[in-house]
């Protein structure tokens, strides 16, 4: 072989190395075609109920987005994949959104264990996500590619506590938490705040598949709990709730946004009534754009707008503000133009992004289970020291 042809050689294999490092970095070189965002929701599994309106509210978005002329003058693709409602799932789906379909940002995962489990996923190749995950965890990690779109578990559990103790007396709450990134998130962040409010906790967990809760109910009644604050997923709220009554006992339910879901009255057979949930999610309010959500969401999906909706709407509006903000689709620059931003338009209202967590600023809402309608309705916002 001649010296010419070696050194032709030597070129086409660096060059097809080249090609290869940059359709695995994630957000690619097109600049005319669409600009993909992966969307990554619990499709099948324990948190199903959760994907189909996550990604309703997130498929709106974008409709909305490309009707008034898309990002960067380019329309938007979204590539959905299913979690499964398993964290080494959402690991690997996250892998092929950025490496095969070389999208520009993630929305999701949907749960607090599916988005820890991402995040060497993110970092490994430097792609921005937005999850309304609430762990407290997600944001100590010190990755700068994740993001949240719904406040923190500290946040909202502080809230439920400070409310039961100064506007309803209580203060003697019992805990029951899933035994996982989430169900613990919500208890540590309880601790944090109980001595705040002089509440007393007893506590009890439970792995996310049990369904016997006998046990740990009958050790918060005797302890003279008044009141239980769930922080765990709609199925095992509801057991907890239909097997208290069944002992003959009905304290005050305090939820977590991860039972915020229409389901809960079918599956609790309406005793959930007059639960009080942590919300980030008004959808009585009569902000023109929250209005706007809730009529166009009705109008192209038949129903309301339940919170994980809500959500996966909002998720994509930080990414779209990021894009627009970066005025690129690579997407190292979208994650750290997110980590600017401020006073984002979302059904939060005017929300930001903290520069060195990634959790999102803005305010915390209770509202109440209504099995008469079957809806949540707006209490309160709660402010917080």
């Amino acid at each position: 072989m001649t010296k010419t042809k070696k050194l032709l050689g030597l070129l086409l294999c660096v060059a097809i190395a080249a090609s290869s490092i940059a359709g695995c970095s994630g957000g690619g070189t097109d600049t005319d075609g669409a600009i993909k965002i992966g969307t990554i929701d619990p499709m099948t599994g324990a948190s199903a109920s959760y994907g189909q309106e996550k990604l309703n509210g997130m498929t709106l978005a974008v409709e909305e987005k490309n009707a008034a002329g898309g990002l960067l003058g380019r329309q938007i693709e979204l590539v959905s994949e299913d979690s499964a409602s398993q964290a080494a799932q959402a690991a690997t789906v996250a892998t092929k959104l950025i490496t095969q379909d070389n999208v520009s940002a993630i929305a999701g995962a949907q749960t607090s264990s599916e988005t820890m489990a991402m995040l060497d996923v993110l970092a490994e190749y430097k792609v921005p996500a937005v999850s309304p995950a609430t762990s407290p965890y997600i944001g100590q990690q010190g990755n700068q590619y994740i993001n949240r779109c719904s406040p923190d578990d500290a946040l909202q559990v502080e809230a439920l506590i400070k409310y039961a103790a100064e506007e309803l007396g209580i203060t003697n709450i019992g805990v029951m938490y899933s035994n996982d990134d989430y169900g613990k998130g919500g208890y540590d962040g309880a601790l944090g705040c109980a001595q705040k409010y002089g509440v007393t906790l007893t506590a009890d967990t439970f792995l996310g598949d049990d369904t016997n809760f006998s046990a740990q109910l009958a050790r918060l009644k005797d302890a003279g709990c008044e009141g239980i604050l769930m922080w765990c997923q709609t199925t095992a709220a509801s057991l907890i709730i239909k097997q208290a009554d069944e002992m003959g006992w009905n304290p005050q339910y305090l939820g977590c946004p991860g039972i915020n879901d229409p389901q809960l009255f079918e599956l609790s057979n309406g005793l959930c009534d007059g639960t009080i949930l942590s919300s980030s999610f008004n959808a009585d309010s009569d902000d023109e754009f929250v209005s706007g959500f809730v009529k166009s969401y009705r109008e192209h999906f038949g129903t309301d707008p339940s919170l994980a909706a809500a959500l996966g709407y909002d998720a994509m509006q930080v990414i779209f503000a990021g894009i627009e903000t970066a005025g690129s689709t690579e997407p190292e620059e979208i994650a750290k133009a997110i980590r600017t931003l401020t006073d984002i338009q979302t059904l939060k209202g005017a929300a930001s992004i903290d520069a060195e967590t990634g959790n999102m600023t803005c305010p915390v809402y209770l509202v109440i289970a209504d099995h008469g309608t079957k809806t949540f309705r707006f209490n309160k916002e709660v402010e917080l020291d």
